[in-house]
């Protein structure tokens, strides 16, 4: 089996880029404004990263690397304190789902909701780090961290990527068709 991608035009490639920019900067702005206020589970949840892990699982590496660093660009530019990993923790996370996707997984609900709990983890590790590398001085333990950021970010996160996932499933056959999905 050739596991390369298949070649993509510029067009193509350009009009995804900006199909998922502008869904993405969307769901960001929403994030951070809407769920700032009003909180679910006493967190903000991510409505992001469950759009990149969509896109990830159905366009492959390619377009899943590219939405997960304007994801992380867009959440952490307009809702962002501090040291941010987003960006890198975003990609990580489309490059990831996108290749189990591929060579494990089939497209489907099921294999994006595998990747969106791997991927709402791997965040957690990374918002973990954040926190400790921008508040140096802070004193909190790891329990409260774990009880008042990780626990309530994530089951509000997965709450809400379900409709995220159907909003992003429901752009992408507005936009694109089969053929134009990579591989």
């Amino acid at each position: 089996m050739n596991n390369q991608l298949s070649p993509i035009s510029w067009q193509a490639l350009l009009k995804k880029s900006i199909v998922w920019g502008i869904w993405l900067f969307f769901l960001a702005i929403v994030q951070t404004s809407f769920f700032s206020v009003l909180r679910v589970f006493g967190a903000v949840p991510d409505l992001v990263l469950p759009a990149v892990i969509v896109i990830a699982v159905y366009d492959r590496e390619r377009m899943g690397t590219i939405a997960g660093i304007m994801g992380g660009f867009f959440a952490d530019a307009l809702g962002g304190s501090g040291i941010s990993l987003l960006p890198i923790s975003y990609m990580i996370c489309g490059i990831a789902v996108a290749l189990l996707a591929y060579s494990v997984l089939r497209r489907d609900f099921a294999s994006w909701f595998v990747g969106i709990l791997i991927s709402l983890a791997v965040n957690g590790i990374f918002s973990v780090v954040s926190v400790f590398l921008s508040h140096k001085n802070a004193s909190f333990g790891f329990s409260d961290l774990f009880s008042r950021l990780l626990v309530p970010q994530f089951f509000a996160s997965l709450l809400l990527s379900v409709p995220v996932y159907f909003l992003t499933k429901a752009i992408w056959s507005r936009f694109f068709d089969n053929r134009e999905m990579e591989g």
